[in-house]
Parts: C-alpha cells; structure tokens; sequence
C-alpha cells in the first residue's frame, strides 16, 4: 500500500514538473552512464535500465534525460546510491527512498526530484528548473531556480548555503513544513505560505517558515493564503497570520 502511495504521488509531481519545466533541453555533458528503461521498468537498480547494463556506480556521470512511463525513475527502494554526478532532464522526474546518496560532484536538475527522508550529500544541488518536494537532508549547497516544496509534514535542512534566484519558489505549509538551512541563505524569488482551511491559524499567530545561518537578500514576493505579514527575525523568516 505504501509503494502504490508513493507512485501515486511521483505521478502528481510529475505533470507539476512538465509545466515548470517549459519544455528546455537538458545539458547532457559528460554522461558516460544514461538511462534507457529497457528492461521495461522504472527501478533505478535494474541493470537492463541502464545503457551499461550495470547499475550506476562511483564513477558513474548520470544522464537521466527520458522518463519511464510512470513519469519517474524509482530508486526509493535502493538503500544505497554512490555516482560521480547526475543530471535530470526536463520533464523527467527521479525519486530518492529514505537511504543515502553520494553525489562526488553535482546533481543538477531540470525536471522533478522527490526526496522520501533521503540524505543526499553532494557538492552541489542545481535546480535549474523544475522541482524539489518532500523532505530529507542535503548534505551540501542548493541552488533553487525551480519549485521547492517540503512535504509530509517534514523539514528539508540544507547543511550548507541555499541560494534562490529571482526564478525560484519556495512554498511551505503553515505549521507543518519548512527550511532549514545551515549556513548562508540568499534569498530573491518567491514565498508561498499555504493554509489548510479546514484548520485555520488563529489571527495574530506565528510560524517559522524558515531558518538560517546567515541571511543576504529577501523574498522579492510573498503570499499567504488568507492573509499575513513576513518578519526577517535574527535567524528565520517568521510569518504572522491576519
């Protein structure tokens, strides 16, 4: 029941992340390993999927630029993931389970990735478009030019800088999800603060939406369903509901 759950889900992310995406080429250099499917199937540990034939490994350069019919390459069931690096195309989404991955350089992304309680450690984490929801830890720096949700009542920490252009969108649920990030945060874009109606906040109330190291720059837009106020307070972004 819980896999079907979560296929369920991939395949919401998935339509989310054609329209973000906008239909962009991916950048496909330096791949040595690319996913094919054909074995047929979505699981990232099947070795037919893979132009290789094996299962990408510590050398690994990723290219992950087509989608299986499901929307989404599948690897939340493999505990364990070590690769040089990855790219996502558009369009294409790439589900990580509750194990770790090991990304020796970067993990850039065009299309949609699903973190299930991952720890991700990587240089770097590019979302050049595209999306990023669920919770976890990233070991490293995120650059958000995409969709970042937080989802299923977590917190997605970032241990070392978050960087969000003007093209990026970090949306979060009041009272049950939002960022922490470690280090320095560099903030443009926009905030979204969703409200559940059937629970409203009581007016006057406050929640951290997001936490921080350090701070540089500022939401550019901010939008909470049903009304409030943004406070940059010592080391968060403190909403207040009106």
């Amino acid at each position: 029941m819980k896999t079907n759950k979560a296929r369920m889900f991939l395949r919401v992310v998935a339509a989310l992340a054609v329209a973000v995406t906008g239909g962009k080429l991916a950048h496909a250099q330096g791949c040595n390993v690319e996913w094919t499917g054909n074995a047929g199937t979505d699981v990232w540990g099947t070795a037919r999927n893979w132009s290789t034939d094996h299962v990408p490994g510590p050398t690994s350069n990723v290219c992950i630029l087509k989608a299986p019919s499901t929307g989404s390459v599948d690897a939340t069931t493999t505990p364990s993931i070590s690769v040089d690096s990855i790219q996502v195309g558009p369009g294409v989404g790439l589900a990580f389970g509750a194990g770790t991955v090991s990304i020796a350089t970067s993990l850039t992304s065009q299309g949609y990735l699903t973190l299930f309680g991952t720890t991700l450690s990587a240089a770097s984490v590019n979302m050049e478009s595209g999306s990023l929801v669920g919770g976890g830890t990233i070991e490293g720096s995120l650059t958000n030019s995409g969709y970042l949700h937080p989802t299923n009542g977590e917190t997605l920490t970032v241990t070392g800088n978050y960087t969000q252009t003007a093209n990026g969108e970090l949306s979060v649920q009041w009272g049950t999800t939002g960022l922490a990030v470690n280090s320095n945060a560099a903030l443009s874009g926009s905030l979204v603060v969703g409200i559940n109606p059937k629970r409203p906040p009581k007016k006057g109330s406050t929640y951290t939406a997001m936490t921080f190291g350090s701070l540089s720059g500022e939401f550019k837009t901010v939008t909470v369903e049903e009304g409030g106020t943004v406070e940059y307070t010592g080391n968060s972004v403190v909403v207040t509901f009106q």
